[in-house]
């Protein structure tokens, strides 16, 4: 078998075994600093505390911080955590030292302007308590950068409190550490944890254990117990380490489907059965309401038109009145009463709708998306992905044939690396060259097929060396890696780059049952 054949088998096998795995687990997600810092400080008794703060001191960059240097406003929640559960320690003196010095430096080159639309999830509501926290043991750490962020703080906690109560699993209660009280109730979801939030988890676990003995006597062990159950299971793919966010098993389902959908893989003879019964859970799980990150999870608008796209795009039923839920003004909102608007969630609903109704009226959605092309063609600063190739692929899926989407092309096939793939910042990466490839192949423009045919070189090198994704991109609480949906889109990209680049045979169909035979194998 040739190499290039070798390759696409390769793609086609790992691809089945992944999703046969979506959803299970809970779902694949990186370690988070944030998380793990602070459970890590208010849980300091948990067995392997040791463990996490040595993994902490692994995670510190040359500068002293913590957080990727190319994601500027991502750094400061993860290095003050950090710095706060290395505090008590003598052995780690060194780097909380580092981890304070940095926070001198990088706040007054950062924060001094207005707050970007980017910032990680509550980082309002989560940054100001945390600094006042890490003050009373380094009082010298600065707040005045801070000023414009503390304000929107505010507003947000009076939205929080006009909002009130909360109720478990909502938006709100996901940053529930850095606004709410421990006082029964918790807001306990079907996760086991407050909000699907670690360290929300572990800040309501040490509330509570800071009441005992009363708490047997109020009736608080349960939900002590459930916390501490959630949160040895939010660790389960790389114990003791916390991810920023659990489970997120429905996100996970949905944005592997849909990359598959959009590589026309979803009924490939190889994969058709696995999809299938993916499909079926996502369908049985998709309601008037429309959907969120798990079943436990209030919906939210880009995951609710994701799912109603890809439903849509593999011929199953599913209602796009649902997705018009989230429409406000110009744009659809992820989550009510939202401060920043989303390009990308605006993006995933109107090709939810325009797929739906191909014929319909352009509308002021498109106008969003149009307006904020920035100059060199690209689009940016998005809430949910701190890439601007992972944004732009996502607002050319929906576009229609034209002046922006072929800008959004040209910007794309302009940033390829001499080695093939797509990196944003440091370096090319899976997921990105993924998306990059399946957004050419939307829209075609002179030089797209050599472009896809070194992309595809690129990901079969990328497979050869483990197909691995550890790149920590999408915003949460912290940037992070969701770690099956980007090794999906990459082999699915491959596929797809392959196919249409020639570069090798073109992917089986049922009608060619010689070549099918070598994928039973």
């Amino acid at each position: 078998m040739s190499a290039r054949g070798s390759a696409h088998d390769h793609a086609l096998h790992r691809l089945r075994a992944l999703v046969d795995e979506l959803g299970a687990g809970g779902g694949a997600i990186t370690p988070a600093v944030y998380d793990t810092a602070r459970t890590a400080a208010l849980l300091p008794h948990r067995p392997r505390t040791g463990e996490m703060l040595h993994w902490l001191t692994t995670r510190q960059q040359p500068d002293g911080g913590w957080g990727d240097p190319l994601t500027p406003h991502a750094r400061d929640l993860p290095t003050l955590a950090a710095v706060l559960a290395l505090t008590p320690h003598p052995a780690h003196r060194p780097a909380t030292e580092d981890g304070i010095a940095f926070l001198h430096r990088h706040a007054a080159q950062v924060w001094n302007g207005p707050v970007p639309q980017d910032i990680p999830v509550g980082l309002e509501l989560l940054l100001p308590p945390l600094l006042a926290e890490a003050r009373t043991a380094h009082p010298t750490l600065p707040t005045a950068p801070y000023d414009a962020l503390r304000v929107l703080g505010k507003r947000r906690r009076q939205l929080i409190a006009q909002g009130a109560p909360h109720a478990a699993g909502t938006a709100a209660v996901h940053s529930w550490e850095g606004w709410g009280r421990a006082t029964p109730p918790l807001p306990l979801d079907g996760s086991g944890g407050v909000g699907h939030s670690p360290a929300a988890t572990a800040t309501a676990l040490h509330h509570l254990e800071r009441q005992a003995p009363a708490a047997h006597h109020l009736g608080r062990q349960a939900p002590a117990d459930t916390l501490r159950t959630y949160l040895a299971r939010a660790t389960a793919n790389r114990p003791p380490l916390l991810p920023t966010v659990w489970p997120i098993d429905v996100f996970e389902r949905t944005w592997a489907l849909h990359a598959l959908a959009l590589a026309g893989l979803l009924d490939h003879p190889h994969l058709a059965t696995s999809c299938a019964r993916q499909l079926d859970v996502l369908q049985a799980a998709y309601t008037p309401a429309g959907l969120g990150m798990s079943e436990h999870f209030m919906p939210d608008g880009d995951i609710t038109a994701t799912a109603s796209l890809t439903l849509a795009l593999a011929g199953r039923p599913s209602d796009p009145a649902v997705v018009e839920r989230f429409r406000h003004d110009d744009h659809y909102r992820t989550y009510p009463g939202e401060l920043q608007p989303s390009l990308t969630t605006t993006a995933h609903a109107l090709h939810a709708r325009t797929h739906a109704d191909p014929a319909g009226p352009t509308g002021p959605a498109h106008r969003f998306l149009r307006e904020r092309q920035d100059a060199d063609g690209r689009w940016s600063g998005d809430k949910w992905h701190t890439s601007w190739i992972y944004t732009t692929a996502q607002v050319m899926f929906a576009l229609p044939a034209g002046t922006a989407a072929r800008r959004g092309a040209e910007a794309l096939l302009g940033a390829q690396r001499p080695d093939g793939g797509w990196g944003a910042h440091h370096r090319a990466t899976a997921g990105e060259t993924g998306y990059a490839v399946l957004a050419l192949l939307t829209h075609r423009t002179p030089g797209t097929a050599p472009a896809l045919a070194r992309a595809a070189h690129w990901l079969a090198r990328w497979q050869e060396s483990g197909g691995v994704c550890d790149c920590h991109l999408w915003t949460g609480k912290e940037t992070y890696c969701p770690q099956r949906i980007d090794r999906v889109v990459a082999h699915a990209a491959f596929l797809a780059a392959a196919r249409s680049s020639r570069t090798r045979p073109a992917v089986p169909t049922p009608t060619d049952p010689a070549r099918e035979a070598t994928f039973r194998r």
